[in-house]
């Protein structure tokens, strides 16, 4: 099989882009778990508070930005 083609196993941007990611993602989605949970929406006012557009979205952003050039820059350097 040629170097050029599939590479089945785990390569080592993988896994260093979703370590790095999972090191940035954790603690943000930590804070703003707790951040949600502290704001508070007054009585008889519609409050637009959500977890998976305050909480789980933003955290998913930021661990793709991280984690994706990270996986193209390693795997680029070791070809």
């Amino acid at each position: 099989m040629s170097e050029d083609g599939y590479v089945g196993a785990p390569t080592k941007g993988g896994k260093w882009g979703c370590a790095l990611a999972a090191l940035v993602a954790v603690p943000i989605g930590i804070f703003l778990m707790i951040v949600d949970a502290l704001g508070d929406c007054a009585p008889d006012v519609p409050c637009g508070k959500g977890f998976w557009v305050h909480v789980a979205l933003p955290t998913i952003v930021i661990a793709i930005l991280v984690g994706l050039p990270v996986r193209w820059l390693l795997n680029r350097r070791n070809r």
